[in-house]
């Protein structure tokens, strides 16, 4: 009973390709999105105008000085980002589902189940956002998230869901988010240093890691529309 429980508990275990197909078909829709956007006035005069060719190439965008971030800053905005309520809800969401599924089995139920998957989301997190904080560093992206201005709620959702794909630069362009993905799976394949032998493969970390990527997203969607949340600066 218990092995056809454990093998039926999560289809999408089944789908890995299938919600990488869709994460993949969000960023073709995302990119496009994001450099339609108004190219905003004064800043950086100097810069390169987005319709040049080798800015153009990059999905590229002039942004103010205000997204620009020294180290310290850096430092500050991955501290912050290591200690919010994503920090909290997402692991305990995702606890709470997993519990519901009995995924995975070698886990159990009851307070103790729950807390090893609370404490494997947790984990997960800050190694994600440790990894996010080095790559962004040296490739210049802005982890921060920037609320859409003066636009429509299909809009907004449309910002929401394309800055989960792209990030700003200090050098005035959005690129593909690197530190995002590279965070975000690089801690789903770290989490095979504890979960249980049947549930380490790279099938099992894509899941992990495409599953996190949407509640990433989900996020995005909250912070985009909840009243009670400013941008991250």
């Amino acid at each position: 009973m218990s092995s056809s429980r454990s093998e039926y508990a999560n289809p999408l275990r089944k789908k890995p390709l299938l919600l990488g197909a869709i994460a993949f078909s969000l960023c073709c829709f995302a990119l496009p999105v994001v450099a339609q956007e108004p190219e905003p006035q004064n800043a950086f005069p100097n810069a390169p105008s987005a319709n040049t060719p080798a800015v153009t190439a990059t999905v590229g965008t002039p942004i103010s000085n205000e997204h620009y971030l020294t180290f310290g800053e850096r430092a500050h905005v991955y501290a912050r980002n290591i200690f919010t309520f994503e920090t909290i809800v997402g692991p305990a969401f995702g606890a709470g589902i997993g519990q519901w599924e009995d995924e995975p089995p070698a886990w159990r139920g009851g307070a103790e189940g729950y807390g090893k998957r609370f404490g494997s989301g947790a984990a997960r997190r800050s190694i994600s956002e440790t990894i996010r904080f080095g790559v962004a560093a040296i490739d210049g992206e802005d982890p921060r998230y920037f609320h859409a201005e003066n636009r429509g709620i299909w809009a907004r959702t449309k910002h929401a869901v394309a800055s989960s794909f792209v990030s700003q630069t200090s050098h005035g362009v959005t690129i593909p988010a690197f530190s995002r993905f590279l965070g975000v799976y690089g801690a789903a394949f770290i989490a095979d240093a504890w979960y249980p032998d049947n549930r380490v493969s790279a099938r099992d970390a894509v899941t992990r890691g495409t599953t996190s990527f949407a509640g990433g997203i989900g996020f995005h969607l909250l912070r985009e529309f909840l009243p009670f949340h400013k941008d991250n600066k």
